[in-house]
C-alpha cells in the first residue's frame, strides 16, 4: 500500500518535471520571437522617422516663396 502511494507520487513528479521542461522551452522560444519583433519594430520606427524627415525637407523645397 505504501509502495503504491510512493510510486504514484514519483509518477506525478516525473510528469510535472516533463511539463516544466516543455513550458521552459516554450518560454525560451517566445522570448526569441519577442526579441525579433522588437528589432523589427525598432527598424520600422527608424525608417518611418527617416521618411518623415525626408518628407519634411521635400515640403520645404516645394513651398512657394511668400511673394507668390
Amino acid at each position: 500500500m505504501q509502495d503504491d502511494r510512493l510510486i504514484d507520487i514519483e509518477t506525478k513528479l516525473s510528469y510535472q518535471e516533463s511539463l516544466l521542461d516543455q513550458l521552459n522551452s516554450i518560454i525560451i522560444k517566445q522570448q526569441a520571437e519577442l526579441d525579433a519583433l522588437k528589432r523589427s519594430l525598432k527598424n520600422l520606427q527608424e525608417r518611418i522617422s527617416l521618411l518623415n524627415e525626408a518628407s519634411s525637407e521635400n515640403n520645404n523645397i516645394n513651398e512657394l516663396p511668400p511673394h507668390y
